[in-house]
């Protein structure tokens, strides 16, 4: 009912003591909000706040770069990528899709659920550290460097540190506390990032980089229990949450074990086969081109699924028009601009780096192509695992794996190195192309807008061309 109408309408609810001529008073009306008000709610937006941490986080590990390589020996580095790419295989080949099973679930909040995931995770995290123990020696003798045995084994350590926290840091995204997650992340990356600064000014070594590692995770699972107030958990093995645990995790694993078939193989393939500057390109490009991944991971996972998850369990009407309206704009933006490095890419290159780099422009543009379609594939797979959808997952990993192989052979044979880098650039296409399949049979496809997503990224690349046409003359010779 209207202000107006409430007010001219008599009824039970008019004061006694107004004879029945005498209208209720009207209401006062709503105050319009200030610009600081409405300044305020634009910043807080989850997109707005995604990226926001995203490029503050690049920042900070910009300068930690920056501190560390004055402080530490190249030496130090190439040790610390040795040990992440290990850490990193043992994570993936066990993820259980902590995060996204906990935000999809109705009782998601039940204390005996999150306790039950707390467990499990705790006890993966046991189980990854116990593995990097037990590899420490053969792994630090295959790569010719058995003096890495003792840090390959301490650097499982992390994993036991990170098991202690709070579950709280994936309940969040249900609850649509980015800001306080991100805010959370950061200030523990401070903290490593100062402590591993410090101790490489007293230490000098790869220990530097680990303990700071160990304080920063320290850091992050005591702030996970002090910043949302959830309690402490207890040991809890709840069968039913287990089963179905298991029943979502089985695709998810399977997925992330094919992920790390495909994301590593490239690399030992070109590694073996290009000559040391061309994979040094190479790799520079692939470093580039995963600026904007940084995006659409997160803008996926922590705005998108959560709104996908809530209006899948309220039974929301015309879930293809909500899902498509709520990624919209920011995929036109994100379009516009990984279109535009594709375009600009010899101008990227050249302004970054010095001539000697300048074939690396080509691998950026190609590497660029898969970035470009990392947000509608990210956005696709949100959608159809929010509503319960999860196997599609595993299809897309193995559909990049069959493209790799196939396309990748082929184009090697037919056009060598290029044609294998190509293969690698189209790779997401294949991905997306079954989750669009799978998506139309949810009827949640609306290739409408998926085509407008196309048409801006090639806007962007026009754009990008059409730049580095103007701008490479005047700021590169």
């Amino acid at each position: 009912m209207s202000t107006q109408a409430a007010g001219a309408d008599w009824s039970p609810s008019t004061p006694s003591h107004l004879p029945a001529s005498v209208p209720a008073p009207l209401p006062a009306p709503p105050t319009a909000p200030g610009l600081a008000e409405r300044l305020r709610g634009v910043l807080l937006r989850d997109t707005n706040i995604v990226v926001a941490s995203v490029i503050a986080n690049n920042l900070l590990r910009a300068v930690s770069s920056m501190i560390l390589t004055r402080l530490l020996v190249p030496e130090v580095f190439g040790i610390s990528g040795v040990i992440a790419s290990l850490q990193f295989t043992v994570a993936l080949a066990s993820d259980l899709g902590f995060q996204a099973f906990v935000v999809r679930q109705k009782d998601g909040d039940r204390k005996a659920f999150l306790d039950t995931v707390w467990t499990v995770s705790f006890l993966r995290s046991l189980l990854l550290a116990a593995v990097l123990a037990a590899i420490a020696v053969p792994a630090s003798h295959a790569l010719g460097r058995p003096e890495l045995a003792a840090a390959i084994a301490a650097s499982g350590l992390v994993f036991a540190v990170d098991g202690l926290a709070s579950v709280s840091l994936l309940s969040a995204l249900r609850h649509r506390q980015i800001l306080r997650l991100s805010t959370l992340e950061i200030a523990a990356l401070v903290v490593q990032i100062a402590a591993s600064a410090l101790l490489a000014w007293a230490w000098g070594n790869y220990w530097a980089i680990l303990g700071g590692m160990l304080v920063g995770s320290t850091v992050k699972a005591v702030l996970s229990y002090a910043m949302f107030g959830q309690g402490l958990h207890r040991f809890t093995l709840e069968a039913g949450t287990l089963r179905q645990l298991w029943s979502f995790a089985r695709y998810v694993t399977g997925s992330s074990l094919i992920y790390l078939l495909v994301t590593q193989c490239d690399k030992l393939v070109l590694a073996k086969l290009m000559p040391l500057d061309h994979f040094g390109f190479y790799v520079l490009a692939g470093n580039l081109a995963s600026a904007p991944l940084g995006f659409a991971a997160n803008y996926a996972s922590r705005v998108l699924y959560p709104a996908y998850a809530r209006l899948w369990h309220e039974e929301a009407p015309d879930l293809r028009a909500q899902f498509y309206a709520r990624r919209r704009v920011p995929s036109m933006l994100y379009a516009l601009a990984t279109g535009g490095i594709i375009g600009s890419a010899p101008l990227v290159i050249g302004v970054l780096y010095d001539p000697r780099y300048a074939q690396a422009a080509l691998y950026l543009q190609i590497l660029c192509i898969s970035s470009l379609l990392a947000l509608p594939s990210n956005a696709a797979n949100e959608s159809l695992t929010a509503t319960g959808r999860v196997r599609a997952t595993l299809e897309a990993s193995i559909a990049k794996l069959a493209w790799l192989a196939s396309a990748g052979t082929a184009g090697y044979l037919v056009w060598g190195q290029f044609g294998l880098v190509l293969a690698v650039g189209l790779m997401e296409g294949s991905a997306l192309a079954i989750k669009w399949l799978r998506m139309h049979q949810a009827h949640l496809l609306d290739l409408r807008e998926e085509a407008l997503f196309l048409v801006a990224g090639a806007a962007g690349a026009a754009t990008g061309f059409a730049t580095d046409a103007v701008l490479a003359p005047v700021l590169l010779h």
